[in-house]
């Protein structure tokens, strides 16, 4: 058993035998936890205090031991304690038979007759473990009255308040959201949460639930769930929990977007002279501001009122002047308020006048005590309580109420239980005020537990009862009689030794002899009344014992040999001889002599003409009624050694192995043992082991080594021949040496080339199987990845180097690597120290994030983004690349994309075409290579200023009138807002007209009110929101009548771009006198109204499901003349199919040439690569237009891939490339070599699975089925995934001498390579 510490147990100055006194009590303290830890099966840290010391169940009750120590006749005020903690654990236990429970006996095992109130600590084990407590009648009763007259109480583990784990949070949502708010605690009792809302208790309803539960670790977890929130469930919630201990509590808000509100305020009661705060309960959100009125004057911050920032009013010393009706507002920046009331009252507390009871008080007294409120507001309630409890009905006790403010207690015959602390409690609305005053009553002894007379054995312990109860605590004095009859007792002097006094008064006699029979007397005493006595007697017997202590007796073959033996102890007292347990009685050769008196008695064995088979073991056995006891002894009769025969070696370990042997009669064995191929004169090793020894551990040998081994026994008469000579082998140790020479280099980004060499060989220990190598990703806690390789350099080669590439690594981290061997018998130490190295650098493998922008500037855009994350950036990011890509072709440009490059997470694009929607992508590049492309973004550029109108035309139609024509600026910066006609008319100065500012794409305007004949000067500009253009061509006409004028075909804007498929309207307008004629042609194709076509009334042209780039024209016809304008339709499609091929492949990349196709009269905006592995998803990359190539990373080894491209622009994305079915390099794992890879014996087939070859890609896990060939071959999997941290694997408890079918599986990313063995265990003798 688990040491314990001892109690500090205090040694008392007054007493001399104090130190012996306190021996004792621990050593009972010890007997007591023992059988505590004999029942549990546990040292006393361990969780189980379902059983007390004594057997007794504790019923899942904590428990509190408590030691008191002093001397009896302190009257228990000078008591020291100190407590020693047994931790709870739920459930109870049941005490059984013999364990933690106590049995009843004296030292011979039969029945004690005495008195059963004595109690005895006898010295026979329980279980042969702990000595037992011997309670007279052994009862339940008894017990717990032992464990309470020794003053060892239960120790209860103390309450602790409680401890909020988890709070909950500050929380804004909407009307209608779900909230959770979640409260743990923890503490001793488990605590009771509650929930409060603006300090209201929460009401469960159908919109909220309230639940608590238990987890395993006594944490208590609360929750409060509100399923749809309205503005009135904003507020203060407070989470309190709380237990016996004390409380705590936990206050957060939550607030709902709402105007303000004010729940209903109750009226409050406040102390006069103390402070008071006053809670607003208002909610809504965002938090009004909160202001208080009282009287309807509005409160402002001083020192005796202030207004927290929460919105409480907090009043300073309260006195009557506060008493009145108070206003609390909330208010909302929006001007929107809500209010409610509360009316304070302030009272003046009780005040008791201090009172106390007469002292010396005696038992059948009477007395009395006036509980009397000298202030206080009424109405006041008065009550008394006793030791904290409200005072029960006594017949002997009167309370009665003088007054109002006055209460008397009247004791009318005072008795022991009259003894407490009286307590004056006076209430108030206000508050609750108490005084307290201790009575005493003095009262004289009476016995608690009576003495008893007893009966005891020599050498046992004996408690002897005597305790009793009384004010003052009497004083108990045990007294002694000095004759052997009841009378003359003289006081005990207790040496603290062999005798001394319980706490309780109780007398315990340690190590009883003969001397401590007698007569015994009990006194207790406390100067109150008459002292009362008890006299008992202690009867003493003495159980047989044997005091020849038993021995070897050597003699020589026909000599003669006595052995002696005495006993001692009550008569009558037996004294026998037994070898076997057989009696030996008187025969020729044997005699048996006996001799002594009536308490001692010696008896002598003598054997004549020894002879081998006398040889052995002798029993002496002494008995009387109080027991029986013996001693052994053996007699060895010595002859000439004879080799030692019947030489067994077992239980051969790795550096020990057990040697037996047999002799036909003692004598000492010399064990001699050498390599071997060594010599047994020159390198031969003896131990020698002493006679009646039959076998012996050999230690200190050497692991995986053959030795030989012979035995010579030897005694005084000479030395024997050697034995036959037995070879054995220890067994395999793991290596204690590491790996030497271990070296890391950086291969691949994915990979590392590590190299060693092998550990000593005299740290081996047997031949190595093979190495693990250990692979740790630096700062990431505990991810440790295991590789089992085989040995590949030639065995006894210490400068051969193995080597194996650690593959499928983190691109650009640091790696911890160790190198470490096994043998048959474990691994050993892995190679320190690690060695760190980093993989390569890798692009990145994702693109930037959170990408955004808007325009800036005429031609300019503003992009900004978020790096790659974290875990896809695996070298420092150098730089961003940043192509844009207009829509639509560029008029006034030659390059259809842009692209740039920027250290910052922000770049401003310049030079863009105006008014145009641009395409973005951002990549980010390291010195390796560039990521993906994002996904991309669109923003449209800012209009810029227009340039002149076109083809601008004046035609005079009257004296006063004249019509101006002309076409939309080309190319378009942006949208027309309207134009501006300008006409400068001599005198009248310059006039300007806007046109088209209604949204209309009119692109003419008839001047009227001209002067007959005058000369008119015209231009025009465009206007975007950039401002307004330049100005066309000035343009001079005269104003002359005339009857008619040719036609004049206007349409706005002349080139469209239109989706495959899509429609269009054409404009055309014909303007002249006679009215003009209007008809379409495409060619020479005259067009009508149909399906596809449509002439609307006006003139305009509607095309539906264009699908060719031509040209319409608008044919204005009159008897004057003939005008047309020509309308460009171009007709955007998907882009064709790109082409991807592979340039080349590695590992785990695969290298794609991008070769684009039509772009479909768009540009292109990004290609797509799809990507799956065999029977995966298919995996989306981006890729920007401009790039003609694109790398594919992180691909498993060996594996097929399949890949396609798409390209897309602003009419959708093209039909797929051809798919392209590509391996990475790398293959599945080759064959094995069966010799290498399977080991058999009687039972078990050994799998070294790490001897699998692997062709360039690792192998990633084995399967391993057993097959049963009835009929058809059916596999049943015995492990579905070795991993390749497995050194040997075994599969046992296979039939010996039996054919067995197993397949075993090596899979990897490139593939599964299976085979199967037909294997055969051997039989018991090796076939």
């Amino acid at each position: 058993m688990a040491s314990r510490p001892q109690p500090e147990l205090p040694y008392n100055a007054s007493d001399q035998y104090g130190g012996a006194r306190n021996k004792l009590i621990s050593d009972f303290y010890d007997i007591c936890l023992s059988n505590l830890d004999h029942k549990t099966g546990s040292n006393m840290d361990e969780e189980d205090t379902s059983v007390s010391p004594f057997g007794l169940s504790l019923d899942n009750v904590a428990t509190q031991e408590t030691f008191l120590y002093g001397s009896a006749g302190d009257g228990g005020e000078t008591t020291r304690k100190r407590e020693h903690r047994v931790r709870r654990k739920t459930g109870s236990q049941k005490p059984s038979a013999g364990r933690g429970s106590y049995r009843r006996g004296n030292s011979n095992g039969t029945e004690n007759n005495g008195d059963n109130n004595s109690k005895v600590l006898n010295q026979q084990p329980v279980d042969n473990q702990h000595q037992v407590l011997v309670m007279g009648t052994g009862e339940v009763r008894d017990l717990r009255r032992a464990y309470r007259d020794l003053t060892l109480n239960a120790y209860i583990r103390p309450d602790s308040a409680p401890q909020l784990h988890l709070t909950p949070t500050e929380q804004t949502v909407s009307p209608g959201s779900p909230v959770s708010l979640k409260c743990s605690a923890v503490g001793i009792p488990i605590p009771v949460i509650t929930w409060t809302h603006d300090h209201q208790p929460i009401l469960t309803s159908h919109r909220t639930r309230v639940g608590s539960f238990r987890t395993e670790i006594e944490e208590v977890v609360s929750q409060v769930n509100l399923s749809s929130v309205t503005v009135r469930d904003g507020g203060s919630y407070t989470c309190t929990a709380h237990n016996t201990a004390g409380s705590v509590a936990h206050s957060t808000r939550l607030n709902v977007y709402g105007p303000p509100f004010v729940r209903a305020m109750p009226n409050v009661t406040a102390v006069a002279g103390l402070d008071v705060q006053l809670s607003c309960p208002a909610g809504g959100f965002p938090v009004p501001s909160i202001t208080w009125r009282k009287d309807g004057k509005l409160i402002a911050n001083s020192p005796k009122q202030l207004v927290m920032t929460n919105g409480t009013l907090v009043i300073r010393s309260a006195s009557h002047e506060n008493v009145g009706r108070y206003i609390c507002v909330a208010s909302s920046r929006q001007g929107q308020s809500a209010s409610s009331h509360t009316f304070l009252h302030v009272l003046k507390p009780p005040v008791i006048e201090p009172f106390s009871f007469r002292p010396n008080l005696q038992e059948g007294e009477r007395t009395q005590v006036v509980c009397m409120v000298s202030s206080g507001d009424l109405p006041i309630t008065i009550n008394w309580l006793k030791d904290g409890a409200h005072l029960q009905h006594d017949p002997e006790i009167d309370s009665k109420q003088i007054h109002e403010y006055s209460t008397v207690l009247l004791f009318k015959k005072l008795g022991e239980h009259h003894s407490g602390s009286y307590t004056c409690e006076a209430a108030n609305a206000a508050a609750t005020t108490n005084f307290t005053a201790v009575v005493r009553v003095k009262v004289k002894p009476r016995w608690v537990r009576e003495p008893h007379s007893a009966t005891a054995v020599v050498g046992s312990t004996l408690v002897l009862d005597c305790s009793a109860r009384g004010y003052p605590h009497p004083v108990i004095t045990w007294m002694k009689a000095s004759a052997d009859s009841a009378e003359d007792f003289q006081t005990m002097v207790l040496d603290g030794v062999r005798s001394l006094q319980a706490p309780n008064g109780s007398l315990v006699l340690i190590d009883i002899s003969t001397s401590s029979a007698g007569w015994f007397m009990c006194r207790a005493d406390n100067s109150v009344g008459k002292a009362i006595s008890k006299v008992v007697q202690l009867s003493v017997h003495a159980p047989a014992r044997v005091v020849t202590e038993g021995r070897q007796v050597t003699c020589h073959v026909g000599q003669i040999v006595m052995v002696e033996c005495e006993a001692i102890g009550d008569a009558p007292l037996s004294l026998t001889w037994h070898r076997y347990n057989a009696l030996i009685s008187k025969g020729h050769r044997v005699l048996v002599r006996e001799s002594g008196g009536p308490r001692s008695v010696l008896t002598v064995l003598e054997i004549q003409a020894v002879t081998p088979g006398d040889a052995g073991p002798y029993t002496c056995r002494a008995t009387n009624p109080h027991g029986e006891h013996s001693q052994q002894f053996t007699i060895a009769v010595i002859e000439p050694p004879t080799a030692p025969s019947d030489v067994v070696v077992s239980d051969v370990g790795s550096r020990s192995a057990r040697i037996s042997w047999s002799l036909p009669q003692p004598a000492a064995v010399t064990i001699q043992y050498r390599a071997e191929e060594e010599s047994w004169a020159s390198n031969g090793r003896n131990v020698t082991v002493g006679q009646w020894t039959s076998w012996h551990v050999m230690t200190g040998l050497f692991p995986y080594y053959t030795y030989a081994v012979r035995l010579m026994a030897h005694n005084d008469l000479g030395v024997s021949e050697p034995s036959q000579v037995h070879v054995f082998t220890t067994l395999e140790e793991a290596p204690t040496g590491a790996p030497r020479n271990v070296r890391v280099a950086a291969g691949s980004p994915y990979s590392l080339q590590v190299t060693w060499s092998s550990p000593d060989p005299l740290l081996t220990h047997g031949p190595l199987r093979g190495y693990t190598i250990v692979v740790r990703r630096q700062n990431i806690e505990g991810h440790l990845t295991y590789i089992t390789r085989p040995v590949t350099t030639v065995s006894g080669d210490k400068e051969a180097l193995e080597q194996y590439e650690v593959r499928d690594l983190m691109p650009g981290s640091l790696y911890e690597v160790a190198v470490r061997a096994f043998t048959r018998a474990g691994p050993g130490p892995l190679s320190s120290p690690r060695i760190v190295e980093a993989t390569s650098y890798d692009a990145p493998l994702c693109p930037p994030a959170a990408l955004s922008c808007r325009a800036s500037g005429r031609g300019g855009v503003r992009v900004w983004w978020s790096p790659p994350p974290t875990h896809c950036t695996y070298a420092p990011v150098s730089g961003y690349a940043i192509v844009a890509t207009p829509t639509h072709h560029p008029h006034s440009s030659t390059s259809n994309m842009w692209e740039v490059t920027t250290t910052n997470l922000e770049k401003n694009l310049d030079g863009l075409p105006p008014a145009t929607n641009i395409s973005i992508h951002v990549k980010a590049f390291n010195d390796i290579g560039y990521s993906s492309s994002s996904h991309p973004i669109f923003c449209v550029t800012e209009d810029d200023v227009p340039g002149p109108p076109r083809r601008v035309r004046v035609v005079v139609t009257s004296g006063s009138t004249m019509l101006v024509t002309w076409a939309p600026p080309h190319p378009l910066t942006g949208t027309v807002l309207h134009y501006t006609l300008y006409s400068s008319r001599g005198d009248q100065g310059v006039l300007r007209d806007v046109v088209g500012s209604s949204g209309s794409e009119a692109t003419w305007k008839e001047l009227t009110g001209l002067a007959p004949s005058s000369r008119v000067q015209v231009w025009v500009t465009a206007t975007t929101a950039a401002g307004e253009g330049s100005q066309s061509s000035r343009l001079t006409a005269l104003s002359t009548p005339t009857s008619s004028h040719p036609p004049i075909a206007v349409g706005g804007r002349r080139w469209w771009r239109v989706g495959s498929g899509a429609g269009v309207a054409l404009g055309c307008r014909g303007l002249g006198s006679p009215p003009p004629n209007i008809s379409w042609t495409k060619g020479s194709t005259t067009l009508g109204s149909d399906q596809l076509t449509q002439v609307l009334p006006g003139g305009d042209l509607h095309l539906t499901a264009v699908r060719e780039t031509t040209n319409y024209t608008c044919w204005v016809r009159n008897s004057v003349g003939v005008d047309s304008l020509t309308h460009q339709v171009v007709v955007v499609t998907i882009p064709l199919p790109p082409l991807l091929t592979l340039a080349h492949a590695t590992h785990h990349t695969l290298n794609l040439t991008i070769t684009p196709a039509d772009d479909g009269g768009a540009p292109i905006l990004g290609y797509t690569v799809h990507h799956r592995q065999r029977a995966g998803e298919w995996i989306e990359t981006e890729v920007d237009p401009g790039a003609k190539s694109v790398m594919m990373r992180g691909l498993p080894c060996g594996a097929p891939h399949h890949l396609y491209l798409t390209a897309w622009n602003s009419q959708g994305t093209s039909k797929p490339s051809p798919v392209l079915i590509i391996n990475t390099l790398g293959s599945a794992p080759g064959r094995p070599d069966p010799s290498r890879l399977v080991e058999v014996n009687e039972t078990c087939v050994t799998l070294r699975v790490y001897e699998w070859p692997e062709l360039g890609c690792p192998v990633t896990h084995w399967k391993v089925e057993l097959g049963s060939s009835n009929g058809e071959v059916s596999w049943t999997p015995l492990y579905a995934r070795v991993t390749r941290d497995t050194t040997d694997m075994g599969l046992c408890d296979l039939s010996s001498g039996s054919w067995h079918l197993l397949r075993v599986t090596a899979a990897s990313s490139a593939g599964d390579t299976s085979v199967v063995y037909r294997v055969a265990t051997r039989d018991q003798s090796g076939g």
